[in-house]
């Protein structure tokens, strides 16, 4: 089972207002991800539900805003906890998405999590499936980390093995899960377009029109 962890608790002082909530379409810059996101889970599921009653994604949404919460609770089989502690560093929000799943689900020795960061709204589906579908065909290949990559740019989401779980929750402070990744041999997914793997941190990279 592959668990996305939607990293949606953060707050870019260089944007000069909570970037989370700037509005890319008409709609806050952290729904735009999220909801390819969802589109994505539930295309997988309802096609392996075709063959047996398991589920292929999750989705759990780690944050520090009751409005993220509260629009997440609207979204069917879409969990989200409060992350009051995500300002200290980006490895309280991984580790408060792990101790999320593991409290929620009933997770595996194969199990694969997923980070997704909510200010990379330029991510497209077809890049995230193709993503899903390497890890899903590496299954029980011993590979333990895969990332996308446009040319020498690598970028989240970022899929790690449930036996580097340890790892991720003794991050501290600001070291978020590359830290843990540049000591395995990467399985990259290159895609053609830098732009996805963007993340958002001023208005000056920022776009009014979200074009997939």
């Amino acid at each position: 089972m592959i668990h996305i962890i939607y990293m949606a608790a953060g707050n870019s002082r260089r944007f000069g207002s909570n970037k989370l909530f700037y509005e890319l379409d008409g709609k806050p810059m952290y729904r735009q991800l999220l909801e390819r996101l969802v589109e994505i889970k539930d295309r997988y599921n309802k096609l392996k539900n075709a063959e047996s009653n398991n589920p292929v994604i999750d989705i759990t949404v780690v944050t520090r805003y009751r409005e993220i919460l509260d629009y997440c609770a609207c979204i069917p089989d879409c969990h989200a906890v409060l992350s009051p502690d995500s300002e200290k560093g980006i490895s309280y929000t991984i580790k408060a998405g792990i101790m999320a799943v593991q409290e929620q689900k009933k997770t595996g020795m194969q199990d694969y999590y997923m980070f997704a960061v909510a200010d990379q709204p330029y991510l497209k589906s077809q890049s995230v499936i193709k993503l899903i579908d390497k890890v899903l065909e590496n299954k029980g290949n011993m590979k333990s980390v895969f990332s996308l990559r446009c040319g020498d740019t690598v970028g989240n989401p970022c899929v790690f093995h449930s036996s580097l779980i340890s790892q991720l929750l003794s991050l501290e402070g600001d070291k978020g899960g590359r830290s843990v990744a540049k000591k395995y041999d990467c399985v990259y997914v290159d895609i053609a377009d830098e732009r996805e793997l963007t993340d958002i941190d001023t208005l000056s990279n920022s776009k009014h029109t979200v074009t997939l």
